[in-house]
Formats: C-alpha cells, sequence, structure tokens
C-alpha cells in the first residue's frame, strides 16, 4: 500500500517570531508539505514562511480564524493530502506531537483526530494556561459531553488531524469565519458518524502565543453551546437519530393485495403488493405533470417492495412515454411564487456551497425554466441544465438567459467525468427507473464531485400521520422515497450520502388555497377568503414533506 500523503496547514497570524522554532520541532520526514496561510498579518509571517520553503497562500484582508482555516483545508485538499494536520504556528502546541495525532488515523481506527491538553499527564496550567480559559474549558467541555453523549477531555483543543474523506464529508465552508469554527466542526463530526478519538498533547503558553480576550471568550462559549445544543437536539446524540446513520424505513399501516410482479428499483425483487389502491379516476393528463399540478392525491396503485419496502407507483410509465408527457407541460403557475422559491434555491446554493468541490461546473437534471440556475449563477458557478418541457427550456432562455438543453435523464448524453456538481430538485420520484438515473449521473460526476438533490419524504411527520391521504401520491410521482430505501438506493447507484434535511419551504396562503382546491376545497374557500385580506407566508417545511441531501460519488 502507498504511503499517504501527509500536509501540515497552519493558519498564521503574526507568527514571525514563533515559525522558525515550529517548523524545526516538526519530525523529520513527516510531512510531505507544509501549507501556511498568512491571515493579512503586518509583520514579516509571510516572507519568513517563504524563505523556510514553505508554500505559502495570504490573505488579502484578515478572515478570521475560522476564514484561515477554511483556506488552509481547501489548499490541502487541492494538493491531494490523504492526511491533513493542523498545527498552529505560534508554538503552543507541540510540534513533536504531530506523530501522536496521526497514529490513530494510520491505524485506520479514526477520521479526525485532536490534542487533549487535559488527558494523561498534560498540566495546561501548569504550561501557562490562562485560568479564565482553564475555567471556560472545563465548563463548556463538560456541558457539550452532556448534551453529545461523548466523553472528550478537551472539546476546545486546536490541533488536529482529519483524513481526506472526513475533509469532503463535512461543510466546513460553512462555518463561522471566527473561534467558533473549531466547535462547529467537531459538533458535526461527532453527530454525523464520523470517528473522532483524542490523544494526550503538552501544551505551552507565551507571550506569542495566540489567544483571545474574556469578551470574545464568552462570545464563543455562547456560540459553541448553542450549536452543539442545536445539533444534539437535531440528531441526537452522537448522531443517534441521523437519518444518514439510522434511517428508518416506511411502514404502511396494512397491505391490502392482491400481489403485484414487477421490478423493485432499489432491491430488484419482483413479489409487491398494494398498499394504497388507485383514488385517480380519468387517463392520464398532461396537467398532472406540471409542478404546480392541481391533482394532489389522485393517484395509480401504490405498491410495497415486499423484500426492502420500496414504495412505488405501478403500472410504471416507460420512458417514452414520460418523455412524451413532460415535452408538452405548459406550467405558468410556477412563476406565482417566485420571489420565495429563489429564497429556497438559495437556501440550497448555500447548503452546498459549504462543501469543497473539484471545481465550478454545475449540471441541473430537470431544471424546469432554469429558476435555480439563475440562482447559482449568483453564487459563482458555471451553469448549465436539461428539462424534457420545450415550454419550461423556451421560458428559461427568455427570461434568464440559461443554458438549458431539451432532453431527459434517459436520453441525455454527456461526457464522463464533465461536471462538479449535479442537482436534482424534485426530480428523482419523477424517473421511471431512478438507480439508472443516478448511476448515469455518477458516470457525470468527476470523482470527488457533489450530488445534490431533494426529493418526497415518506418519513417526514406528515406523511405518517395522514398515510394513504398524503397529497403528495400524485400521478407524476412514480417512487417514495423513506430514509430507509434512499440511503439504500444511492449507495447501490455508487454515492455516499453525507448529509440528510429538510427544506424549509413556506409558501403564501392565497398559493396554498389554488393548490387545494380539488383536494380539499372546504378547507381551500375558507384559506382563500382569508387570503383576499392578509396573505402571510405559510411555513410548511416542518412537515417533512421535501428532504435535501447531499452526496459523493463512491471509490470503485
Amino acid at each position: 500500500m502507498d504511503r499517504p500523503r501527509v500536509v501540515i496547514t497552519m493558519p498564521a497570524y503574526r507568527a514571525e517570531a514563533t515559525l522558525p522554532q515550529t517548523l524545526a520541532d516538526i519530525p523529520a520526514g513527516l510531512a510531505d508539505e507544509i501549507i501556511l496561510v498568512d491571515d493579512a498579518s503586518p509583520d514579516r509571517t509571510a516572507e519568513v514562511a517563504r524563505s523556510l520553503g514553505l508554500t505559502v497562500h495570504v490573505h488579502g484582508k484578515n478572515r478570521g480564524y475560522g476564514g484561515n482555516q477554511k483556506t488552509c483545508y481547501t489548499e490541502a485538499l487541492r494538493a491531494d493530502a490523504d492526511i491533513v494536520v493542523m498545527l498552529h504556528p505560534d508554538y503552543q502546541y507541540d510540534p513533536k506531537a504531530v506523530p501522536l495525532l496521526m497514529a490513530p488515523i494510520l491505524a485506520g481506527d479514526a477520521d479526525m483526530t485532536f490534542g487533549s491538553r487535559f488527558a494523561g499527564l498534560s498540566d495546561p496550567l501548569g504550561g501557562g494556561m490562562p485560568l479564565y480559559r482553564f475555567l471556560g474549558n472545563r465548563v463548556t467541555t463538560t456541558l457539550e459531553n452532556i448534551m453529545l453523549g461523548s466523553r472528550f477531555t478537551d472539546l476546545h483543543s486546536g490541533m488536529r488531524a482529519y483524513t481526506r474523506r472526513c475533509l469532503l464529508s463535512i461543510p466546513f465552508n460553512r462555518y463561522s469565519d471566527d473561534f467558533d469554527f473549531d466547535s462547529q466542526f467537531l459538533v458535526d463530526a461527532v453527530t454525523s458518524g464520523q470517528r473522532v478519538v483524542e490523544v494526550p498533547i503538552p501544551t505551552r503558553y507565551t507571550r506569542e502565543s495566540s489567544s483571545i480576550s474574556i469578551g470574545p471568550s464568552l462570545r464563543y462559549v455562547g456560540n459553541s453551546l448553542a450549536y452543539a445544543a442545536r445539533y444534539s437536539a437535531s440528531r441526537g446524540r452522537r448522531g443517534r437519530r441521523w437519518p444518514l446513520l439510522n434511517p428508518r424505513p416506511y411502514r404502511p399501516p396494512a397491505i391490502y393485495g392482491p400481489p403485484i410482479q414487477t421490478r423493485c428499483v432499489v432491491c430488484d425483487g419482483l413479489d409487491h403488493s398494494v398498499v394504497y389502491p388507485k383514488t385517480a379516476t380519468s387517463a392520464v393528463q398532461v396537467e398532472e405533470f406540471a409542478c404546480t399540478t392541481s391533482g394532489l392525491g389522485a393517484h395509480d396503485d401504490i405498491v410495497r417492495c415486499m423484500t426492502c419496502g420500496m414504495i412505488s407507483s405501478w403500472p410504471l410509465p416507460s420512458p417514452e412515454e414520460l418523455s412524451d408527457l413532460y415535452s408538452d407541460v405548459i406550467d405558468d403557475e410556477y412563476f406565482a411564487e417566485e420571489p420565495h422559491r429563489r429564497e429556497v434555491f438559495e437556501w440550497f446554493c448555500r447548503n452546498m456551497g459549504g462543501y469543497t468541490t473539484p471545481g465550478r461546473d454545475l449540471l441541473e437534471v430537470g431544471a424546469h425554466v432554469g429558476l435555480f440556475l439563475d440562482v447559482a449563477r449568483t453564487f459563482g458557478w458555471d451553469v448549465r441544465g436539461i428539462e424534457p418541457s420545450k415550454w419550461a427550456v423556451d421560458r428559461g432562455h427568455e427570461l434568464y438567459a440559461v443554458p438549458l438543453e431539451q432532453g431527459t435523464i434517459e436520453t441525455w448524453s454527456e461526457e464522463p467525468g464533465s461536471a462538479d456538481v449535479v442537482v436534482m430538485l424534485d426530480v428523482l420520484e419523477h424517473v421511471a427507473d431512478p438507480r439508472e438515473a443516478l448511476e448515469k449521473i455518477r458516470a457525470v460526476l468527476r470523482p470527488e464531485g457533489l450530488l445534490i438533490l431533494s426529493t418526497v419524504n415518506l418519513s417526514g411527520v406528515h406523511a405518517r400521520l395522514v398515510g394513504g391521504s398524503w397529497p403528495w401520491f400524485i400521478r407524476s410521482h412514480l417512487h417514495y422515497f423513506s430514509e430507509d430505501s434512499l440511503v439504500t438506493l444511492l449507495g447501490r447507484a455508487g454515492f455516499e450520502p453525507i448529509e440528510w434535511s429538510l427544506v424549509p419551504r413556506s409558501f403564501h396562503l392565497s398559493y396554498i388555497a389554488g393548490r387545494e382546491r380539488e383536494h380539499h376545497p372546504s378547507l381551500a374557500r375558507v384559506a382563500g377568503s382569508v387570503a383576499r385580506t392578509f396573505d402571510p407566508k405559510v411555513p410548511l417545511g416542518w412537515l417533512g414533506d421535501i428532504t435535501f441531501v447531499a452526496s459523493r460519488p463512491t471509490s470503485r
């Protein structure tokens, strides 16, 4: 096995005096490259670093401790690092301890390690740690351990090491540019299933050692505790409610029969049974395949795979039939909530921007009129998309001047490895064979690219409460994913999910009334009456109907 490439990163600010000594104490031959990021220091830090043979990146203006680390890790990944070590150049942490930090990773027992100043025979007060920092560390570490379900001795250490996979799985570009960065990273690592190990290290505090004063320290403590509370509440202690660690299957209340023989798109099993008999009474209409269809709750038979539990519609139309239906779709009502849709698309862009990608080439599959592409372009992405509806493609060219091509996932052809990010928003449930579609997308993505998708969620509060009356059982939805079935499907298609969250949707009351005219006419009339005098936005994301999932291609 080839030796892993080790890159040591140094987030530097005013480190001119301590950098030579820090570098001299790093064991010889340990690092393949040392990258120093100078955060606009007013001294000669960058000049000294270059004279010592380091790779140097200089910020034009000060970005803060967290902002410095973002550059450190991004540049280390670009330098093909397999293991990334963060070592402060202020000589506060002993460079001789770097091999201890790397040992659990090299042994295959950790994805992330950090040095503990309180474990073993370490004596942080004897090493010069200020008393207020000692007390603050003890209190916050205790409280965070309780929230996270962990037993670490030092949750605020700045000496760390990561595997490449860990850095690719954590959205560190989304974190604070301040000192909160360290806590946010560690909380996400613990609650998302990364194997985190601490090792004892000695420390020293001198006048040159970086430190923060009492006021900023208190803000850091408050922000760290708040972040730990938020994610331990939403994901559970050590991620026990995190869908990517413990996905829940969807269990219908009853199985009605008759038995159906059809191939499951997840496990290839043939035995299915009807769980929700068809409610649609008319022939298929093109209008039912519009994004804003009013045919909520009207569906063909909904069947469950008796092997894996996947829920799908039956019978499935052929890819050719789907292409014909979608090519004729006209959906002017889509623009009624354009400002809100832009807000949601901005949320998607911020979320996916938290992850590093090989480049900025973004492809959207099922791009509708290209509104998401228009938003993504403002975030610096080089965008293009495919869309089956001729009307939507023409409108996208006319209104947003986005590069759209008419086509479907089944007919579309793209060079392998030509996209850094592929986006599928509310599309996967509409394709006849989602596993085949995902496998095709995987071939298009670059090896460390990113798949961003949203889809209907049978594991949500709404779906579980109403069962067969769920309004998103509709004709254009061919497959319905629970946490369990989506995670399994992604894995079998060659993807590793790295994030799962609910999409924060909200719509004006008048828009909801219009959508519910046929499904709940009485409710729609009342809502419409209210909306004529007061038309508030109604938050619906908490219902859990739509889920966001980010995934990376697995190595094969």
